[in-house]
């Protein structure tokens, strides 16, 4: 199911604001006597990149429903409980359930917005904890470096939103953004406990990544790369839900390697001598349909016509 959307607007009437304001984010009270604003929304169920320009004053007074992390030129004071800031100062950071009272003045703000369950599940895969639940200890970043580290990130992300109806570049930039916002905001518990987990998890990744690669052309199975690397087969597949870039899961990790393999024979076959079936048996794909699929997401072509280039 594709989920993503891309969505702007713009308008200069307070009531059509409003309605589109609460359409997007649910309670929300703009008062003023004028409202220009404009947003670009882009992202799918499980997080968004916003943009919103202010081109007026305002009161906003919004009750959140999933966690948003901001940023914004100068012109955007906020309070959250007995918190207060202005956005262009620090990025900050509004909880599930807390109530922002947001004063923008002719600013732009961006926002990045994670879904409650999507992001505790990354945590969870990150951090190697199934019983951690997402709570923030601040609403600031944890240090200047991570909050530019955190900035960053965020520029980054907005110039691949030309890119992010792809599914595989918006799961990158998904991936970067809450690496980057779970290490810049503090989160409530042993911060050292997760960073501990955090670097277990990516040695577990590069370790079984390196040994899949060295033996995929044997009829290893995950469980093998497991035991080769010293965890459960469910711990291999936290570490690369955690880290995974190529793939996401150690059955996708070896598929591609062999993939990779079979690509590079038949690249160096002779088709006079070499069958397409004789190069897919030999990195273990017996289902000369299932071979072809998958070598078809990899390089966009048939392996017949790299056979018989």
């Amino acid at each position: 199911m594709n989920d993503f959307f891309d969505t702007s607007v713009r308008t200069a009437d307070v009531a059509e604001t409003q309605a589109w304001l609460q359409a997007q984010y649910g309670q929300v009270d703009v008062q003023a006597d004028r409202a220009t604003i404009s947003e670009h929304a882009v992202g799918d169920a499980a997080f968004s990149l916003r943009r919103l320009d202010w081109d007026c004053r305002a009161e906003v007074i919004y009750e959140a429903d999933r966690f948003y992390f901001a940023t914004s030129t100068p012109g955007y004071a906020w309070t959250v409980g007995s918190t207060s800031g202005e956005y262009s100062v620090e990025p900050g950071l509004v909880q599930p359930g807390q109530e922002l009272v947001g004063h923008p003045s002719d600013t732009t703000l961006h926002l990045v917005a994670f879904d409650v369950d999507w992001l505790t599940e990354s945590a969870r895969a990150i951090y190697g904890d199934q019983s951690l639940t997402i709570s923030f200890a601040d609403a600031e970043p944890v240090s200047r470096r991570m909050r530019d580290y955190w900035l960053a990130t965020v520029r980054w992300a907005l110039t691949q939103v030309p890119v992010m109806a792809e599914p595989l570049a918006r799961a990158h930039v998904r991936r970067s953004l809450v690496a980057a916002t779970l290490e810049t905001f503090p989160l409530a518990g042993d911060p050292r406990e997760r960073r501990a987990s955090a670097l277990e998890q990516a040695s577990i990744y590069t370790a079984a990544t390196a040994w899949i690669d060295d033996h995929a052309s044997l009829a290893v199975t995950v469980d093998d790369a497991a035991r080769a690397v010293g965890t459960s087969a469910l711990g291999l597949r936290r570490a690369f839900a955690a880290n995974g870039q190529l793939s996401d899961n150690p059955e996708g990790y070896l598929t591609a390697a062999r993939v990779s393999a079979a690509h590079a024979d038949l690249v160096d076959a002779d088709p006079t001598c070499v069958t397409l079936d004789e190069v897919a048996a030999r990195w273990g794909f017996l289902d000369r349909g299932a071979f072809a699929a998958a070598y078809r997401a990899a390089y966009g072509v048939p392996p017949e016509r790299t056979l018989r280039r």
